[in-house]
């Protein structure tokens, strides 16, 4: 359950069959209630870990007497945080929405208030409908130059063995010099993309995992389930083909439409990372060699992106504010309910999380 994401993560194994950790209560170790000392069982002054509330067994071993009345001391904390909390981030969402509820989409992709008001250009910067993006994996950032060259480079004039024998136009494309070009402008395209990718993520650290929309490789997958395509077909896609319609396709991928230098920025910066993601799962390589896709295929994918990312825009007129504000309300209701099964783990205490927002939006220090 952990690991596919549906409920539960990595500590809650921890506590089940490592250790349960050290209690918090109030942001603190467990602290002394009666004179110089948590509980009468132990010395006077005594501050070593587990009379000060680190609980050394697992739920599988079971906790000591004392260990078992320090957490519940910690779950105490969480329950009554839980009753009291979800009173005050229900009415935080509630504040949210009365204050963002007139903000819309509109037909020229901005979003405004009910005055008309321009409050946002581009609705997320990206204009996309947050129900179609998901989180992928861009798969060209941490990988070595080595590596990148052999996953994504096709040198016609000395091809590797696959390329004779395992791709249909093997013989006839060795050599070709019209291929070679459009293989060669493709792996500078590549190249740049991976720069300015990791430009933009260095700050994140390169984190491969991305937010982004319409997910090629299910798409790709559900190809070649359609059209039979096995994992030891020959390919009957030529460079010529492949390149310049993949090409075309991004090219017609607008969101900001625009010749002036602002719209064709803004049109830059609100698709760099799909492109990149569109143009890395589609490059010759990877459509010939990993896919073994075949022109049927090949077309049906195109079409299939096009008409998604078609479809992949906020509709105009949709209430995008309440959607905000909701979208801020349930994590912060989320964040008192969550303190609970985490019940005194320091790293995990977010007791903090509401009274701190609750500032943020009072405009209070």
């Amino acid at each position: 359950m952990a690991s596919s994401g549906s409920k539960g993560s990595s500590i809650n194994i921890s506590q089940m069959t490592a250790l349960v950790g050290q209690q918090i209560v109030e942001g603190k170790r467990i602290p002394f209630g009666f004179k110089y000392r948590t509980l009468p069982h132990f010395t006077k002054d005594d501050y070593s870990p587990e009379a000060r509330g680190f609980v050394e067994n697992s739920y599988l071993r079971g906790l000591t007497p004392s260990e078992f009345f320090f957490h519940a001391m910690a779950g105490r904390e969480g329950l009554i945080d839980t009753a009291v909390k979800t009173a005050e981030t229900g009415y935080i969402q509630r504040r949210l929405v009365k204050a963002l509820e007139d903000l819309s989409a509109r037909y020229d992709g901005t979003v405004r208030n009910s005055l008309g008001d321009i409050v946002q250009f581009l609705y997320g910067e990206d204009g996309l409908d947050a129900m179609i993006i998901e989180k992928q994996k861009l798969g060209i950032l941490n990988m070595s130059n080595s590596a990148f060259e052999k996953k994504y480079r096709l040198d016609l004039a000395n091809p590797p063995d696959w390329f004779k024998y395992d791709y249909e136009f093997g013989n006839e494309l060795t050599g070709d010099k019209e291929s070679m070009e459009y293989l060669d402008q493709e792996w500078e395209k590549l190249l740049a993309d991976r720069r300015q990718v990791r430009q933009i993520n260095k700050a994140k650290g390169n984190e491969e995992m991305m937010q982004l929309p319409l997910n090629i490789t299910r798409i790709i997958e559900s190809a070649k389930r359609v059209f039979n395509v096995k994992a030891n077909d020959r390919s009957n896609l030529r460079p010529s083909e492949v390149i310049p319609a993949v090409q075309n396709l991004l090219d017609s991928m607008k969101i900001v439409r625009g010749t002036d230098e602002i719209s064709v920025e803004a049109d830059a910066n609100a698709s760099i990372l799909f492109k990149a993601l569109l143009r890395s799962r589609l490059a010759f390589k990877e459509v010939v060699k990993e896919h073994r896709l075949n022109k049927l295929a090949f077309d049906h994918i195109l079409g299939e992106l096009q008409n998604r990312w078609d479809r992949a825009f906020v509709n105009p007129g949709e209430m995008v504010g309440v959607l905000a504000a909701q979208s801020i309300g349930e994590p912060a209701t989320q964040m008192t309910l969550n303190t609970f099964h985490f019940a005194g783990v320091s790293s995990k205490n977010v007791t903090l999380g509401v009274p701190r927002l609750k500032e943020i939006l009072n405009l209070a220090k």
